[in-house]
C-alpha cells in the first residue's frame, strides 16, 4: 500500500512508473531538490530587494537540506571582516542582531570564506584537535541548543570570488515522515530530539548547495551592483536638478518638493476608499517612478535664459535703468533749454513770449516729473489700479516743444517700441515672446528625458514630464491636451507643480501666498475644470503638504543662492 502510494506519488512528478521501489523516498526527494534548485534559480533572477534575497536563499537551503537552522555571513572590509547578515533557527524563536567578526581560518565561516572549500561536519563538538579551525559553543551554551551537523558553503560570484558563506546547522530526518512533509519543519525540543533526528547532511547536498550559494552570489552581486547604480543615477539626477535650480535661486527646491508632494499624493490615493480612484493602487515602481518625473519635470529650464526666469518685473532692470535715465535726461535738458530761452526773452525784453515759456515750462518739466512714479508703478507685476494700456495711450499723447532733443538733433521717444511691449503686460512679468520661451522648457524636457535609457518600469517618466502643465480642459501646454489624453500621474504632478509655485517663498515676480488663498485658487481652478478635482479633494483631506521635509539652502550644499528649499 505504501509503495503503491509512492508510485503514485513519484507520477505525479513525473518519474516512470516502473522505477524500483528500493531508494524511491531518496529519488523522490533528489527530484523534489532539482526543482526546488530550478525555481530558487529563476526566483533569485527576479527578486531585487537584498533582505528578501537572503531570507529566500536561506529558507530554500534549509528545505532542500532539511536543516533546523542557518547563517549567511558577507566578506566587508575589503575581504577583512565577515558579517553574519542574516539567520533562523526553526526550532528557537530569536531576534538575531547583525554583528561583524574578523575574516580568518580560526571560525567554521572563516576558514571556508578563505578556503573556499566545502565543509561537511557531522559533529561540531567532536572536531579533530588539529584542525585550523574550531566550533564556538557560546550561543548553544546561551540558548539551550546543541549544534550538531554542519553544511558550510563559499558563495562564489562569476569571477570565482568568494564573496560570503551559506552555513547550515543540525539536518534532520524521521523514518516516520509521510512521503511529502517537510523533514525541516521538525521542530527540536529535548536532548532526544538533537540525538534521535538530527543527522549529518547527506554529501549530494554538498554539490546542490554549491549551486544554490554561487546563483545566490551572483543574484546579490547584481542586486548590490543594480542598487548602487540606481544610487548613483539618484545622486546625478538630484545633482542636476540642483544644477538648473541654482539658476534661478528664487525657486531653488522647487522640484525635489514636487517630486516628495506627488509621492504623498500618490500615497494617499492608495489609502482612499471611495471616489473614482478607490481601486487605484500605485505599486513602489509606480511611486518610484513619479518621483523621478517630479525631480525632472523641470529639466529643460537648463535650456532657457536665466534672466527670463530672474525677470522680476516687467521691465529689465537695465531697460529700467535706461528709460528712467531717458526721462531724466529730457527733463534736465528741458531746464537748460528752457532757461536759455528765457535769458533770450529778458535780453529782448519779450515778456509776453517769456510768460508764455514759463507756463509751458512748468507744464512740461511737471509732466515729465510726473512719469518717473508712473513708470515704476507700471514696471511691477501685480495686478494694481492704473490700467496699462490708457497710460501708456496718455504718456504717447504728451507731446514736448521740438527743441527737446538729442545730442544730434534726433527726437528722443518717451517709450520705445519694446517698452510699451512690455509695459502693456496685464499681469506678471513676462511678455508672449517670453512667455513662449519659458513655457518652451517642457518641450526641452520631454526631449532630454526621452533621450535616457529607461528600464521598462520607468518608460512613462517622458510622457508623464511632457504633459505636466496640460489641464483638462484643454486650456494647457505644450500641446493643450484634454483630460481623457492625461494621465492620473501627470494629473498629479500639475496640482503638486502649481500648489508649490503658489506658496513657495517669495519669487522676484510674486509675493508668496497664504496656504488658504493657495488652496482657493487650486478649487477655483477644478471648478472651471483644469484641475482634477478628486484629486485636489484627497490632496486637502490628507493634508499631503504637511508630510514634505524641509530642503537644505542651496548654499549649504556649496551652490549659489541662499534661498530655503
Amino acid at each position: 500500500m505504501a509503495n503503491r502510494r509512492i508510485k503514485q506519488l513519484l507520477m505525479g512528478y513525473g518519474l516512470p512508473e516502473d522505477e524500483s521501489e528500493l531508494g524511491l523516498r531518496d529519488l523522490a526527494d533528489a527530484y523534489v531538490d532539482q526543482r526546488h534548485l530550478i525555481s530558487i534559480g529563476r526566483n533569485l533572477n527576479v527578486e531585487r530587494d537584498t533582505s528578501k534575497l537572503l531570507h529566500m536563499i536561506l529558507h530554500v537551503c534549509r528545505q532542500i537540506t532539511a536543516a533546523d537552522a542557518g547563517s549567511i555571513f558577507l566578506i566587508e572590509e575589503g575581504g577583512k571582516l565577515l558579517r553574519f547578515k542574516y539567520a533562523h533557527t526553526f526550532s528557537l524563536n530569536l531576534d538575531y542582531q547583525e554583528f561583524t567578526m574578523q575574516r580568518d581560518r580560526a571560525s567554521i565561516a572563516g576558514y571556508v570564506s578563505i578556503s573556499g572549500e566545502v565543509l561537511n561536519i557531522d559533529d561540531a563538538y567532536e572536531l579533530a584537535s588539529d584542525l585550523p579551525y574550531s566550533f564556538n559553543p557560546s550561543f548553544d551554551m546561551l540558548n539551550g541548543y546543541r549544534t550538531k551537523s554542519m553544511l558550510v558553503v563559499p558563495m562564489k560570484n562569476h569571477l570565482d570570488q568568494v564573496i560570503g558563506v551559506i552555513q547550515l546547522i543540525n539536518s534532520k530526518e524521521d523514518p516516520d515522515l509521510a512521503l511529502g512533509e517537510r523533514a525541516d519543519r521538525i521542530r527540536l525540543e529535548t536532548r532526544e530530539d538533537f540525538e534521535r533526528r538530527v543527522v549529518p547532511f547527506k554529501h549530494r547536498y554538498e554539490s546542490l548547495m554549491v549551486a544554490v550559494a554561487n546563483q545566490a552570489a551572483i543574484a546579490l552581486e547584481n542586486s548590490q551592483m543594480i542598487k548602487q547604480i540606481l544610487e548613483q543615477f539618484e545622486a546625478f539626477v538630484s545633482a542636476s536638478v540642483m544644477a538648473v535650480e541654482s539658476r534661478d535661486p528664487a525657486t531653488s527646491g522647487h522640484s525635489f518638493r514636487v517630486s516628495e508632494m506627488a509621492r504623498e499624493l500618490a500615497k494617499a490615493v492608495n489609502q482612499t476608499p471611495t471616489g473614482p480612484y478607490a481601486l487605484r493602487r500605485f505599486s513602489d515602481i509606480e511611486l518610484k517612478e513619479l518621483a523621478y518625473t517630479g525631480l525632472l519635470h523641470d529639466f529643460g529650464k537648463v535650456y532657457i535664459d536665466p534672466q527670463v526666469f530672474l525677470k522680476a518685473k516687467k521691465l529689465y532692470p537695465r531697460d529700467l535703468d535706461y528709460l528712467l535715465m531717458r526721462i531724466r535726461y529730457l527733463r534736465r535738458s528741458g531746464q537748460t533749454a528752457f532757461n536759455q530761452r528765457e535769458l533770450e526773452c529778458l535780453e529782448l525784453q519779450n515778456s509776453q513770449e517769456r510768460e508764455e515759456l514759463i507756463r509751458l515750462r512748468s507744464e512740461v518739466l511737471g509732466t515729465l516729473d510726473g512719469l518717473e512714479p508712473t513708470i515704476t508703478k507700471l514696471n511691477e507685476p501685480q495686478a494694481q489700479d492704473l490700467d496699462p494700456q490708457a497710460e501708456i495711450d496718455r504718456i504717447l499723447g504728451i507731446r514736448l516743444p521740438e527743441f527737446l532733443v538729442g545730442l544730434d538733433g534726433e527726437t528722443i521717444p518717451l517709450l520705445t517700441e519694446e517698452e510699451m511691449l512690455n509695459l502693456r503686460i496685464p499681469r506678471g512679468s513676462l511678455n508672449a515672446a517670453e512667455r513662449a520661451v519659458i513655457e518652451s522648457h517642457v518641450e526641452h524636457t520631454y526631449a532630454f528625458v526621452s533621450r535616457i535609457p529607461w528600464p521598462p518600469e520607468f518608460r512613462n517618466i517622458p510622457e508623464y514630464a511632457y504633459k505636466h502643465h496640460e489641464f483638462l480642459d484643454g486650456s494647457g501646454y505644450p500641446r493643450h491636451l484634454h483630460a481623457p489624453d492625461i494621465p492620473l500621474q501627470a494629473r498629479i504632478l500639475t496640482i503638486c507643480d502649481i500648489f508649490d509655485a503658489l506658496i513657495a517663498a517669495d519669487r522676484p515676480y510674486k509675493k508668496a501666498l497664504p496656504l488658504d488663498k493657495a488652496l482657493g485658487i487650486l478649487s477655483d481652478m477644478a471648478e472651471s475644470g483644469k484641475l482634477d478635482a478628486e484629486l485636489l479633494r484627497i490632496m486637502m483631506e490628507k493634508r499631503v503638504w504637511d508630510k514634505i521635509p524641509p530642503r537644505p539652502r542651496l548654499k549649504d550644499q556649496g551652490l549659489p543662492g541662499s534661498v530655503t528649499l
